[in-house]
């Protein structure tokens, strides 16, 4: 099923070429420069043990940080996942859980356009809705799985 959405993310060179900048200022004084979207996720390899440090966009509804993903690294918090988060220039533990199914995430999506309205949710998502309208649920389902779109979300730990 084709979709009036399009996704829209920066080139991932850009983001390898930006990251570090955003790192080091999220983890700056300078933070509330940008923390009002972004935090850093602390997320280590289930079969390497790597490290990664993450910036991400993030969403605040109901309690909890919402983060909206496409990439790989989110294979390691399938079955939930104990993480640190730095968010607002202080490093928390959080308990992450990734959601991969199409009709729930397009269902917290639903909930997120309800909350703030199309125009911002869809930049907070990342979609683009070329129809000039409030996109439907079965819309946003089909965008969530044409663009293999995963939800994080990040509560206090258990």
């Amino acid at each position: 099923m084709s979709t009036t959405l399009t996704r829209t993310v920066p080139p991932q060179p850009m983001v390898d070429l930006v990251n570090p900048l955003v790192r080091g200022v999220l983890r700056s004084p300078l933070h509330g420069a940008l923390d009002s979207a972004l935090l850093i996720l602390h997320v280590t390899g289930r079969r390497s043990g790597r490290r990664f440090d993450i910036p991400v966009g993030y969403i605040e509804l109901d309690g909890a940080h919402l983060v909206v993903t496409q990439h790989t690294w989110r294979a390691n918090l399938r079955g939930g996942a104990e993480v640190e988060v730095t968010i607002r220039g202080a490093r928390v533990a959080m308990h992450a859980e990734v959601d991969e199914d199409p009709v729930s995430v397009a269902a917290a999506f639903d909930r997120v356009v309800e909350r703030f309205g199309w125009r911002a949710a869809g930049r907070m998502l990342g979609l683009t809705d070329h129809a000039g309208r409030r996109p439907t649920p079965a819309e946003l389902e089909a965008a969530v799985r044409e663009f293999d779109l995963a939800l994080v979300t990040l509560t206090p730990p258990r």
